[in-house]
């Protein structure tokens, strides 16, 4: 299904010039997150934030694709969309800058209610997007794949563009609003594809 970012799970189903779509899950038991609410608490529903940009912001005042690499080359974003999978980090690479106003092409707050989920480690849309840095993954050392279950968690998640991209624009993903600079969790890169129908937005383009 998804990848981790902080003590969340983020599954891709489609970015289109229409929407974006994707599922949500939390907590997946990363070591240092801070907790979901207070320990006698159970809300019904958490509130999250998504912010996304295009193109995506600059990494310590360089382009955002410094210090990705493919095939041990710097990954050039001309070429290495269909490669995502593959894509490895520079050790100690800072995080995406906070976003330029006018790159927002999406920022809303969302809905996570508290249901049982159950997430598999990769999933269906491996190599769709890649981490903006190199970051703990849920997958136990030695193994290549496992199942989490989460106590919090959307898989229809629809969203609508503020501002539209266009097929071939790279965009960022944040659920953190890129900031602070340090802080303790991942942002997502993925490319604008071709509509496949699916959006809600009518028959495909």
């Amino acid at each position: 299904m998804g990848v981790g970012t902080s003590d969340a799970v983020f599954a891709l189903s489609g970015a289109c010039v229409h929407r974006l779509r994707f599922a949500f899950g939390a907590p997946l038991g990363y070591p240092y997150a801070r907790p979901l609410a207070d320990e006698n608490a159970e809300p019904e529903a958490l509130f999250r934030r998504i912010q996304v940009v295009s193109p995506p912001p600059t990494r310590g005042g360089e382009p955002w694709q410094t210090g990705m690499k493919l095939a041990g080359q710097p990954f050039d974003p001309e070429t290495g969309a269909g490669k995502l999978a593959d894509v490895t980090f520079d050790e100690g690479i800072p995080s995406l800058d906070a976003a330029a106003p006018d790159t927002v092409v999406l920022d809303e707050w969302f809905r996570v209610p508290r249901q049982e989920g159950h997430v598999d480690f990769p999933g269906d849309d491996h190599g769709r997007y890649a981490l903006s840095i190199k970051y703990w993954s849920p997958i136990p050392e030695g193994q290549t794949s496992t199942r989490k279950t989460v106590s919090y968690y959307n898989d229809d998640l629809t969203m609508k563009w503020g501002r539209t991209p266009a097929v071939g624009d790279w965009v960022a993903v944040s659920f953190d609003a890129f900031f602070p600079p340090e802080r303790d969790s991942a942002d997502l890169i993925l490319q604008i594809g071709e509509c496949d129908g699916r959006c809600g937005a009518g028959p495909a383009a």
